[in-house]
């Protein structure tokens, strides 16, 4: 190198027509401008409301809840709340063919769906929507005894305490 480095230090300094480098501080507080990764695999897509989905849970058996959350994901994938439910799909919740049936019913009895049914054809399942009424209230949907099906746990209580 002929000379001192030193000797020119304007030559290093930016000159109004460079554009300015821009700097992002990487830590906690900084904002990312790249875009937000993609969720991988299979998900429920939401929202879910939980009125609907614990009066499916409320439910007699594990069948009503694997096929309501069936429902869910693939209404999500289809975006749209009227789906046609499959074997194959409910397959995949661990649910077969006549817990299928059962669940479908119990579902529909607590108004959370609307099955049209046709012979030799899988159903069409459209997702009903909950409302504040006395009908639904998602907690104590279908215990027994509740609609006049059998003994709810207050009558065994007091019939348990009557025996002794």
């Amino acid at each position: 190198m002929n000379g001192d480095f030193f000797e020119n230090l304007d030559r290093l300094r930016l000159h109004s027509s460079q554009p300015e480098p821009q700097w992002e501080a990487s830590g906690k507080g900084a904002k990312s401008s790249a875009k937000p990764k993609r969720v991988r695999g299979e998900f429920l897509k939401g929202p879910i409301p939980l009125k609907w989905l614990s009066g499916a849970a409320h439910l007699r058996g594990k069948a009503p809840l694997a096929v309501a959350l069936a429902i869910m994901f693939e209404a999500g994938r289809r975006r749209s709340n009227e789906i046609i439910l499959t074997s194959a799909i409910l397959a995949r919740f661990g649910v077969n063919r006549k817990a299928k049936y059962r669940a479908l019913e119990a579902l529909e009895g607590a108004k959370l769906i609307a099955v049209h049914r046709q012979p030799r054809r899988n159903p069409v399942v459209t997702v009903l929507e909950v409302d504040d009424g006395p009908g639904v209230d998602g907690v104590r949907q279908g215990v027994p005894g509740e609609d006049g099906s059998g003994p709810n746990i207050t009558t065994l209580f007091i019939r348990k305490e009557r025996q002794t």
